[in-house]
């Protein structure tokens, strides 16, 4: 889940949270602040958090993007089946092989 999901799904609290905040430091500082001025700071503060939070998501996806080309293939080896140049967690390095399990109760050791 990216970060700027997780700010639009919790903006209402955040923006709450920067009211609540604002109001506290006026309480600090023996100011009372119009809610217009609250309103507006408010805004302006959950607006530079939602674009940090683009843009830390877009720097993020990019760099991603532009390492993922210099990264070398490795061999991926699990229960003695190697992968080569397949990604962990690709549908591919996940299928499991079972022997099916034969019982013969009629074996009698000689």
């Amino acid at each position: 889940m990216a970060v700027s999901d997780a700010v639009i799904g919790n903006l209402t609290t955040i923006y709450v949270i920067v009211i609540a905040g604002i109001k506290a430091y006026g309480l600090v500082c023996g100011r009372s602040f119009s809610g217009g001025f609250v309103l507006i700071l408010s805004t302006t503060v959950v607006g530079l958090i939602l674009i940090a939070s683009l843009t830390w998501d877009v720097s993020r996806k990019a760099t991603y993007a532009i390492s993922r080309d210099h990264i070398h293939v490795h061999e991926m080896c699990k229960g003695g089946i190697c992968w080569h140049g397949v990604a962990v967690r690709s549908p591919a390095s996940q299928v499991r092989f079972r022997l099916p399990q034969h019982q013969n109760n009629n074996y009698a050791p000689m």
